[in-house]
């Protein structure tokens, strides 16, 4: 009876103690010292809404609630600023590095969509902007992150040059994603909003997305790789949403000519689509 009670005591022990010695072991774990390669298609297996749980008592009391509270405690505690920050220096950025060539289409998994506000206050869908476009989704929650995903289309930023790139590529838009670190840095933005209006060309206004710091949960951030706030990350999207090609950190010359040749076999896609 006695050793039934122990073994029965120690599996309870077992069940409860795992997430909390997983925290420590993880958060003891060295930053990043070189980038993860992307060699095969990422993201959600099939077409993913994130949508905002409600505030009332019993949601904030669920046992969902309570987990997914308890999983931002713990990418938290492992990403502290000096973790992700070294990671970055580390990496130069590239936390993860992009794959030769854009996956094909049957084989590409889903990026999620979300419901937000643009810089003209509209609220959108994600999957409703991809429709019948080519989409470069730049997702950025610092400053750094920002400069990371200004250098893949320098010259397509201002007005003439997103124009001159609508002319070359006129199924293909840029998709600015603002997710703060924190509500209180997205109050900051949205406080900010008349001055990005100013910043932002007006042609890209309705496709700048500023939302709130819950919108992608740790799960959502770890699945697109996207959990390293100091860096910024490219997503090439096609129509339906599916991650074609994606990257991070800085741009190089060799990522360059990739993203262009995805941009350019995407508006192939589309094209023959639209004859068909």
């Amino acid at each position: 009876m006695q050793q039934r009670l122990f073994s029965t005591g120690a599996r309870v022990f077992e069940r409860q103690v795992p997430r909390f010695v997983t925290t420590l072991k993880e958060a003891s774990k060295p930053a990043l010292e070189k980038s993860q390669p992307i060699t095969k298609p990422f993201g959600f297996d099939s077409p993913t809404y994130l949508s905002h749980e409600s505030s009332s008592i019993t949601n904030v009391l669920s046992s969902a609630a309570r987990e997914k509270r308890q999983k931002q405690l713990d990418h938290d505690i492992v990403h502290s600023p000096f973790y992700e920050s070294k990671s970055f220096t580390n990496t130069q950025g590239k936390i993860f590095t992009p794959p030769v060539s854009y996956f094909k289409k049957d084989k590409a998994k889903y990026f999620p969509s979300f419901t937000g506000y643009t810089l003209l206050n509209h609220k959108k869908s994600l999957y409703d902007v991809l429709k019948g476009k080519v989409s470069i989704v730049r997702i950025f929650s610092t400053v750094s992150g920002q400069n990371c995903t200004d250098t893949y289309t320098p010259d397509n930023l201002s007005a003439e040059g997103y124009e001159q790139l609508q002319k070359q590529y006129p199924h293909t838009q840029i998709v600015d994603v603002n997710l703060p670190q924190s509500w209180i840095k997205g109050l900051f933005v949205k406080l900010a909003k008349s001055n990005l209006r100013g910043m932002i060309p007006p042609a890209r206004h309705d496709t700048y997305f500023m939302l709130s710091s819950n919108t992608f949960s740790v799960d959502v951030k770890k699945t697109l790789m996207c959990d390293n706030t100091c860096s910024g990350y490219i997503y090439i999207l096609d129509e339906d949403g599916k991650i074609r090609w994606a990257t991070s950190g800085f741009a190089n010359d060799d990522e360059t000519k990739v993203l262009w040749r995805t941009v350019r076999g995407l508006e192939k896609e589309l094209e023959q689509k639209t004859k068909a």
